[in-house]
């Protein structure tokens, strides 16, 4: 072995890189003591898991029937192969080859612009808060699920004043809504107030149930991957037997081809709407899991010799096939429930207009149209429709615990992305893992406290409609263009060939060079410019009226979602100017960097890179 060399260099942070002949995977396993995944089937489990999340079951479909059904797959799969799977395979090799979480790669990188770590954290810390509260409302109908007929397929009773015990009533508010399982999600389930401006207080059910889900996330990542690497076996894996069994229960249903033809029926005339296009690319972000730092921060537990371009593109495959698997599982339901309320239809305006009237009335394609996305394709919906299974209770117990499953993946990914980037830094750098994760749930649980109040639904409304989509795609669009001209193309393809065994082909470089940083750029462009021309309205429950009615939000809502927003995409800048105030240097890139691009590729193959602070 030759003399180790040590190159020192002190620029806001000490970069110390040791130059020692033999295998690097002998230096990482004899020098690094970060934590590794098991196996290769536990980490492609584990970014498996993180995609496939909820937005695979109540999103893809609503936006598949919504945009010229088969046609959609069209602007989908290009989406896909142009702007998905090209960043999924960036923010995996940085991982790997980096060896640390999104902060600490791209402070390795340049601290400059260590922001561009610091906004997926605050990305995912914001997301967490909200998409943890739809594991609450799985936890909500699981309990209600145990009981001998469950209680969103009848309205609550209550006994008149001066009549016996056995003379019971509906509820007036339930009897006078548009349906019981409406009634029961904003009644029972998050007892609303009537304006998102009225607090009422914390709902303590909910709050319970919120209390519930953090405990859960606890308990799976209690010593970060060594304990959720476990655990990712069944949560990643039961959603799929769940959907399998739905797909057959649901293709003995009549009907079930109506809503099957409607999903795939293409009408490619949609695709001349910007709208769609817009909506594929946001939907690949949302449903890869992408921009989150949850990808750089597994991928930095995988050997360093580790094929993960290859892995890019099996995961995100096995997403896109998951979303259409579980498309198909919700419209031959949907077509099921369309079908009995189009012959319901036929039956009423027949017996008093006609049938020539009821047959113009009444269409199956209006039902299916009509059926939204998000927590009320689930939480109603589909819950009306497994009230009308036998037994309820069962098919309740194992959709909602399957809802559980997918989200608790999701999840797991926010947790152990802030505990690897705590990790990484120098004060909790000797920290159990047990107090990361109790600190890290704890607080993530206090922030979603404004989701439990009596006004919580309508912030979950607008946390999920305008909060990420910009963030989400400014990191994405960053992180191409700090590996395009701050690291260096050819530094990182070297990278890729060390890890990988061979050079990116000209596929990826056409997509990180021009392709996607041009694709993403254009969507944040409609993005902006469709919020600027859109009145975002919220779904209040108006008691009196017994209904949902839409309301514009108030001033105020908009005034802090532009400021949550802008919490979370400012750190790229500020760090870089508080940086370029502090050395006095006003270049794009560091010192550091440009004095480590010198060293012939050899000598970089053979370096592993530590941060001190």
């Amino acid at each position: 072995m030759s003399k180790e060399k040590e190159l020192q260099v002190t620029n806001n942070a000490s970069i110390q890189l040791n130059g020692i002949d033999g295998n690097i995977d002998q230096i990482d396993d004899e020098q690094e003591d970060r934590m590794r995944w098991d196996n290769k089937v536990q980490f492609i489990l584990a970014t498996v898991g993180l995609a496939v999340g909820l937005g695979n079951v109540w999103r893809f479909p609503y936006l598949v029937q919504k945009n010229g059904g088969g046609a959609f797959l069209i602007p989908y799969f290009i989406m896909l192969i142009i702007e998905g799977i090209p960043i999924f395979y960036l923010e995996l090799a940085i991982g790997q080859r980096l060896r640390c979480g999104p902060i600490q790669a791209w402070n390795k990188i340049s601290p400059r612009w260590k922001g561009i770590g610091i906004t997926p954290i605050l990305t995912t810390v914001v997301a967490a808060s909200y998409y943890i509260i739809i594991i609450a409302y799985c936890l909500f109908y699981l309990f209600s699920s145990f009981q001998a007929m469950v209680p969103w397929s009848r309205c609550p009773t209550y006994t008149p004043p001066g009549q016996p015990p056995n003379v019971t009533l509906p509820l007036g508010e339930c009897a006078n809504s548009t349906n019981v399982v409406t009634y029961f999600f904003f009644r029972e389930v998050n007892d609303v107030t009537d304006s998102i401006g009225i607090s009422g207080g914390l709902y303590w059910k909910l709050t319970l149930c919120l209390l519930g889900s953090w405990l859960i996330i606890f308990l799976c990542t209690l010593k970060s991957i060594k304990s959720s690497g476990k655990v990712i076996y069944f949560t990643a894996t039961f959603p799929y037997l769940v959907l399998l069994i739905f797909m057959v229960r649901g293709f003995t249903l009549t009907g079930f081809q109506n809503g099957l033809l409607h999903l795939v029926k293409p009408n490619f005339t949609r695709l001349q709407d910007p709208t769609v296009w817009l909506e594929a690319g946001t939907q690949i972000f949302y449903s890869l899991s992408v921009g989150f730092g949850s990808l750089t921060a597994y991928a930095s537990y995988s050997p360093i010799k580790n094929k993960c371009g290859k892995d890019a593109v099996i995961v995100s495959l096995i997403n896109c096939a998951t979303s259409m698997f579980a498309a198909v599982v919700v419209f031959s339901v949907l077509g099921h429930m369309a079908t009995n309320k189009y012959n319901e239809c036929i039956i009423s305006t027949n017996a008093t207009l006609g049938m020539e009237a009821a047959t113009n009335k009444c269409q199956i394609s209006t039902f299916l149209a009509s059926v939204g996305s998000g927590p009320g394709l689930v939480f109603i919906v589909f819950a009306e429709i497994i009230a009308g299974f036998s037994p309820p209770q069962f098919w309740s117990i194992l959709f909602y615990f399957m809802l559980l499953t997918l989200g608790v993946d999701s999840i797991f990914g926010s947790i152990e992305t802030i505990i690897a980037v705590l990790s990484d830094s120098s004060y909790f750098k000797n920290t159990r893992k047990e107090f990361l994760s109790a600190g890290i749930c704890t607080i993530l649980c206090l922030f979603g406290f404004i989701f439990t109040q009596h006004s919580g639904l309508y912030f979950v409304e607008v946390f999920d409609a305008v909060t990420l989509p910009i963030p989400l795609h400014l990191t994405a669009l960053a992180q191409i263009l700090g590996i395009l001209f701050i690291y260096g193309m050819k530094r990182f393809s070297d990278d890729i060939e060390y890890m990988t065994g061979s050079q990116p082909n000209i596929y990826w470089k056409a997509c990180w060079y021009l392709i996607t940083p041009a694709t993403i750029t254009g969507i944040i462009i409609a993005t902006i410019v469709q919020w600027a021309q859109t009145k975002f309205r919220y779904h209040p429950w108006i008691r009196a009226l017994a209904t949902p009615i839409a309301l514009p939000y108030p001033w105020w809502i908009t005034l802090m979602m532009t400021v949550i927003i802008l919490i979370i995409i400012l750190p790229i800048p500020i760090v870089a100017i508080i940086h370029c105030i502090r050395t006095r240097k006003f270049a794009l890139c560091d010192d550091n960097w440009r004095l480590f691009g010198k060293k012939n590729n050899k000598e970089n193959e053979k370096s592993t890179a530590k941060v001190e602070f």
